[in-house]
């Protein structure tokens, strides 16, 4: 199944562990930072994918993370931070046995911790960990920052999130080389234009290079459009290209020289540059 998490909770995923940097993985399991569903999970659980009108398809919109106050990272203390900043995005939180939501509900007001589950003695108290739930529309998809630890500092621009990523390194053995990259263009949750940039500096022999990309659902097409053709990247030369709205896959083909040597066929025969070629990307 292809599916992908809210971005908002990316965000506070990756602001926790810069925030409690000792409280990241390997310090505490990877799996505690879980936001896809597994066989502990109800199907109906929002860590399970599910389509949202107006946010997309197979999304999930819950995160656990981790309880570890010796690392540095108290999760009841981030949700009463979240709590109080009444955060838009909030769809409910669990931690410590309780359960707080942005909606009131028939035994709690709005935003006030209650007893989450208390008739049920088989209920995950969330004592290792918090649960934190989103809405399931666009505003999932809102990159700002969050209301507690490791949000940045007051006149900082959290725009520069993300404003450019990389480099990945296709290495002199890979003839192939996919990448997977966050949405180009995503709506409401990243609506910048995204450039690949490419480069190699290793002797004078130019490296030729296919492209292809699509938007993660298993169709791709030529990166250059309208054919396979091919991109001739000169030592210390960057090729660079805007990508279109939508892709998030990426994959990278070395070919000979297209107007080198053929076969009776007229397919290219000439060798190959093993050169490890860089790729990042740029935001604008």
């Amino acid at each position: 199944m292809t599916w992908r998490a809210a971005n908002s909770l990316l965000v506070l995923e990756h602001q926790l562990q810069a925030g409690a940097p000792r409280a990241a993985p390997p310090a505490t399991p990877a799996e505690a930072w879980g936001t896809i569903g597994d066989s502990l999970h109800d199907p109906g659980s929002d860590h399970s994918p599910k389509d949202f009108p107006g946010l997309g398809n197979d999304v999930v919109t819950a995160l656990d993370i981790p309880h570890a106050p010796a690392l540095g990272l108290d999760s009841r203390e981030v949700c009463d931070d979240i709590r109080r900043s009444r955060d838009r995005r909030i769809k409910y939180m669990i931690s410590q046995d309780q359960i707080c939501s942005s909606y009131s509900t028939g035994t709690r007001a709005a935003w006030t911790w209650g007893p989450y589950n208390p008739n049920d003695p088989n209920r995950d108290r969330h004592d290792t960990h918090a649960h934190i739930s989103v809405v399931g529309d666009a505003r999932a998809d809102d990159r700002s920052a969050w209301a507690t630890i490791g949000a940045p500092a007051a006149g900082e621009d959290e725009d520069d999130m993300g404003q450019s990523f990389g480099p990945a390194l296709m290495r002199s053995e890979d003839m192939r080389y996919p990448m997977v990259i966050p949405p180009v263009r995503g709506g409401l949750a990243d609506p910048r234009p995204t450039w690949i940039n490419a480069a190699f500096d290793l002797g004078s022999s130019p490296v030729f290079l296919r492209f292809w990309a699509g938007p993660g659902d298993g169709s791709m097409r030529p990166l250059l459009g309208g054919g396979h053709e091919v991109v001739r990247l000169e030592s210390c030369h960057v090729f660079s290209m805007e990508l279109d709205a939508g892709v998030r896959v990426l994959s990278v083909l070395r070919v000979p020289d297209p107007d080198g040597p053929k076969d009776a066929d007229g397919k290219p025969t000439g060798p190959i540059s093993d050169a490890p070629v860089s790729f990042c990307f740029e935001r604008q």
